[in-house]
């Protein structure tokens, strides 16, 4: 229970510091520059990994939603957008963090139980998958394409670890049963 709890707490922590150093990057005074904070992927990397640290379902799903919430507070917190004016856009984006959470907690849970393809998948692909989604709803992608290279190898790294370790816990099965 103690080591669940300091897992939970260093992760409450991280995740507010992301959210706090994920606000401090300056927005453009221009809409055609693109946000580096507004990439949504990195986003779910915290909640997953609390998901995997811990040893229940319950506490992965807790962990990924209190997490990824920490983060939605840093970013809106102290000097964000947290005025009457902004309530309800915060809290729109609160909720959001906090079912994202839940959703990246499970996957990460799953993912540390199973080393399964799609549990993996969740994690790798929306690196890979944002910048084309952009280029969809906008026709175009917005701001510097290197954001867009950075975040895609980093996608691109995430998906051979995650096939590379799926396929190694498929062959320590496969040899556990012969």
């Amino acid at each position: 229970m103690r080591r669940r709890l300091l897992l939970l707490i260093a992760f409450i922590l991280a995740g507010w510091a992301f959210g706090v150093l994920d606000s401090r990057i300056p927005m453009p005074s221009t809409p055609a520059v693109f946000w580096a904070g507004n990439l949504a992927s990195p986003w779910l990397v915290l909640p997953f990994f609390v998901g995997w640290a811990q040893r229940s379902r319950r506490w992965a799903l807790a962990g990924g939603m209190v997490t990824c919430t920490a983060s939605m507070v840093g970013f809106f917190g102290p000097g964000g957008a947290w005025g009457p004016a902004s309530f309800a856009f915060v809290a729109s984006w609160l909720l959001v963090g906090a079912l994202a959470g839940l959703v990246y907690g499970q996957f990460g849970d799953a993912w540390g139980r199973s080393r399964a393809l799609l549990e993996g998948l969740a994690l790798a692909l929306p690196f890979i998958l944002e910048p084309w989604a952009w280029r969809l709803v906008l026709g175009s992608a917005p701001g510097p394409v290197p954001y867009w290279y950075v975040e895609t190898a980093v996608g691109g790294a995430l998906l051979v670890w995650v096939v590379v370790a799926s396929r190694r816990r498929a062959g320590q099965a496969k040899e556990a049963g012969s």
